[in-house]
């Protein structure tokens, strides 16, 4: 993270070692959910932007995003699940981009699965790294009224680094705001909508420039915040920061410190078979800068230095088969598994290993033969000595020693 920020529009995740792949740039699309593929679950996921349009973050927890080709839609769920997550409360699903972006136009047309309390259905702009987000929300409170908000950084004193230490070491993230407004202000507005969310397809916008943001429904705006207004270190200033587009259903009914914002605690039924189910028709990017997407990733400079961190690999992946040919337990069909060089001699830390063990055991098969032979040795010589009382022959040579027996 330190030597590959967000912040500067790098992709710490999926970036190689000899250097940072950028974050994959915005591109113009428009999506009405024809095709499965264009939502993957997070894990398999390589930072191509080429594979999906959508990741679903936390499938491995719970499936609960999923494109219906049959009737073009992407529904997003949320229900009680005590096995995997094992909090008692419901669980639901966030959707993020595969490619990040600094302003542009955002769209989407939906149905609200918030229909009881508890329930927050969102759609936002989020860097979840800095905690700097741009939301709608829709929550089991009021289904004909929505929330319009934006985050940004407001400690003077912190700086970006400190910043992305705490949100990092943060709770979950999918739960993105609630765990993060200690360290973030909450610019939040209620707006009232002309018709119920949970029971019509309605159409959200934001717009987000430097110079402002601005949230619409049906073509209608409610709210347009200018970033002359904001711009200092009481307020904050507007987002700055590249950020991912997402949609995300979740319980904000079980946990204490949301329950009454979200409307009540949420109800999944005697059961606990209930779900809540919202439904996406569409989503639209339109890029500030839409020729910056087409660009290949992870660009012409970044794919240079992975092949040359590839050549090194085989290259010394090669001189280590050669140095072990024909020895025991090597060769050509054992894999190289990437031991640390010492120099250009060519030595590794297997083989000075594999070394280190023959030595220590033929030193310890010396000590064991060793003792065995001090073991002949010594039986040998007890059981040929002569018992006691016996008088030896060469003893008798002295009158003394005569006398002294017979006393």
């Amino acid at each position: 993270m330190e030597a590959c920020p967000i912040s500067l529009g790098c992709d710490p995740t999926h970036s190689h070692l000899e250097g940072c792949f950028s974050l994959p740039a915005c591109r113009n699309i428009k999506d009405q959910f024809k095709h499965a593929n264009l939502l993957i679950p997070k894990q398999a996921f390589t930072g191509d932007p080429n594979q999906a349009h959508w990741i679903s973050d936390f499938h491995h927890i719970a499936p609960y995003a999923k494109v219906d080709q049959h009737h073009n839609k992407l529904l997003l769920r949320t229900r009680r699940d005590m096995v995997k997550t094992q909090s008692g409360g419901g669980f639901g699903a966030t959707i993020s981009s595969t490619r990040w972006s600094k302003y542009g136009t955002f769209t989407t047309k939906l149905r609200s699965g918030a229909t009881g309390p508890g329930i927050v259905t969102a759609f936002l702009l989020s860097n979840p790294v800095l905690g700097e987000e741009i939301s709608f929300e829709l929550t089991g409170r009021d289904p004909k009224r929505v929330i319009t908000n934006y985050y940004r950084r407001i400690r003077p004193t912190e700086s970006l680094e400190e910043s992305v230490q705490h949100h990092l070491g943060g709770g979950n993230i999918g739960h993105h705001h609630h765990t993060t407004a200690s360290k973030l202000e909450s610019h939040e507005e209620s707006h009232e909508l002309k018709r119920d969310s949970t029971k019509h397809d309605l159409v959200y916008k934001i717009e987000w420039t430097d110079k402002m943001i601005r949230w619409s429904v049906d073509g209608k705006p409610l709210r347009t915040v200018l970033a002359k207004d904001v711009n200092n270190n009481i307020l904050g200033g507007l987002p700055e920061n590249p950020m991912q587009l997402q949609l995300t259903v979740w319980d904000a009914g079980h946990a204490i410190e949301t329950r009454a914002w979200a409307g009540g605690k949420t109800d999944y039924g005697p059961d606990n078979l209930d779900e809540y189910i919202t439904t996406v028709h569409s989503i639209e990017m339109t890029c500030f800068d839409s020729k910056e997407g087409n660009k290949p990733w992870p660009g012409p400079e970044a794919l240079k230095r992975l092949k040359k961190a590839q050549a090194l690999e085989a290259e010394r992946a090669k001189r280590y088969r050669k140095m072990n040919k024909g020895k025991k337990g090597t060769g050509a069909d054992e894999k190289y598994h990437g031991q640390a060089y010492h120099g250009l001699d060519g030595h590794g830390e297997g083989y000075l290993s594999r070394m280190k063990g023959y030595f220590q055991m033929v030193i310890l098969s010396l000590i064991k033969w060793t003792f065995v032979l001090l073991s002949l040795v010594c039986g040998a010589a007890y059981f040929t000595q002569p018992k006691t009382g016996a008088v030896p022959s060469t003893t008798r040579s002295s009158p003394g020693s005569q006398r002294n027996l017979g006393t």
